[in-house]
């Protein structure tokens, strides 16, 4: 899994400007270059295996990080990292934390043994899946008998033109949660997927973003698929 610091923290680019520069606030556009990233997947069954994390938790944790490693090199101003300053980091901070991955679609093997798109949904609390999940037990229905159950969970990265900007980078945090939003909004309403209900009527996004969508598991469920 990619980590969104890991041009910083392997010194092939700076650390954004964002990072240390007081009150920055993002102003995303229709025309930005948006892609959805499928990270991870696991069948639906052990969803609550999974590492379930808040859009809002994993910005803290990635926060938190920079400013640690800010107090190991004395700031963070200027961006590039040099030697001992990166090998400080990487041996009391390890690596960056990994993305957050809010969007998760959930599939199931249709009579021809096709994956279809069930589900589109975001987490926002950790505990999503504890206690079980509407569109779970929707699968209960004899319908879905003898099918393959998969949940997928994403990220999105956005490009300004500029540069490349992680959904956990957006400043201020609402934004982040508005953008995340948008997304689900513009991809439920372009598929319709069976087990959703709200959102299909209508595009509720806020931005109309053209997505790029890639699978980095196998390359094959919705890989390079455009919306």
């Amino acid at each position: 899994m990619f980590k969104p610091l890991s041009s910083w923290i392997k010194r092939n680019h700076p650390l954004p400007v964002r990072f240390y520069t007081a009150g920055y606030v993002d102003k995303p556009k229709n025309e930005w270059s948006v892609w959805l990233s499928i990270e991870e997947v696991s069948p639906l069954y052990l969803a609550t295996n999974m590492k379930w994390q808040s859009l809002e938790e994993s910005r803290k944790i990635t926060q938190d990080y920079l400013n640690e490693a800010s107090e190991l090199i004395n700031g963070l101003e200027g961006g590039w990292l040099d030697h001992e300053e990166q090998e400080l980091i990487i041996n009391y901070l390890g690596l960056p934390p990994d993305p957050s991955l809010p969007i998760y679609l959930i599939t199931y093997t249709n009579s021809e043994d096709q994956e279809e798109l069930a589900y589109i949904g975001i987490t926002k609390k950790s505990s999503r899946f504890l206690g079980g999940h509407p569109a779970a037990l929707k699968l209960h229905s004899p319908k879905y008998t003898n099918t393959v159950k998969k949940i997928y969970r994403c990220t999105a990265w956005f490009h300004d033109d500029d540069e490349y900007i992680s959904l956990d980078w957006m400043q201020p945090e609402s934004l982040s949660l508005e953008l995340i939003d948008s997304l689900e909004s513009h991809l439920i309403y372009h598929f319709q997927p069976e087990l959703n209900t709200a959102k299909k009527k209508n595009n509720l996004a806020k931005w109309d973003f053209y997505i790029h969508i890639q699978n980095f598991l196998d390359g094959k469920f919705l890989n390079d698929k455009f919306v």
